[in-house]
């Protein structure tokens, strides 16, 4: 077996390869964004990343960039000054892996009740929610405009 999982690429010291170098991605993208000043931290998971994929395979890179700027809040005394927080909220609607994210004000723990951002929705209870879907909507737009502009 061990012969087979060498020979494809997918061996211990191959395993072990991957990993260290995707943690020195991790830790060479840390720097870059501080460089750049965003407080932001990135990782690498799934199978390229953890060494189980082999080549061939063509499979993706999963990438998470964590923004440090922003708390996410699974109960009121999570709350911090200065920041946007978020509150975890689950109910009968919301399937079992996810979450919706109430926004909570910035200096005071109280839940935010206007559309101040376009990234913003307010839910039938009159919650204003956090929306992935129009940040990343927001960021594809933002893509749009640089690559005609040549930026990228």
């Amino acid at each position: 077996m061990f012969d087979a999982l060498d020979d494809s690429g997918a061996g211990k010291a191959t395993v072990l390869e991957r990993r260290r170098t995707y943690l020195r991605r991790e830790h060479f993208e840390k720097i870059a964004f501080q460089l750049r000043g965003n407080n932001r931290e990135c990782f690498h998971f799934g199978s390229q990343s953890e060494g189980t994929t082999t080549p061939g395979l063509q499979s993706d890179i999963d990438l998470l960039v964590s923004s440090n700027i922003i708390n996410i809040m699974t109960v009121w005394e999570d709350w911090k000054s200065g920041v946007l927080n978020l509150l975890m909220l689950h109910d009968s609607t919301t399937p079992p892996q996810q979450y919706l994210l109430q926004v909570i004000k910035v200096y005071t723990p109280e839940p935010v009740t206007s559309l101040t951002h376009d990234t913003y929705v307010r839910k039938d209870s009159g919650q204003i929610l956090f929306s992935a879907e129009r940040l990343k909507n927001g960021m594809v737009e933002i893509e749009r405009r640089q690559l005609k502009m040549g930026l990228l």
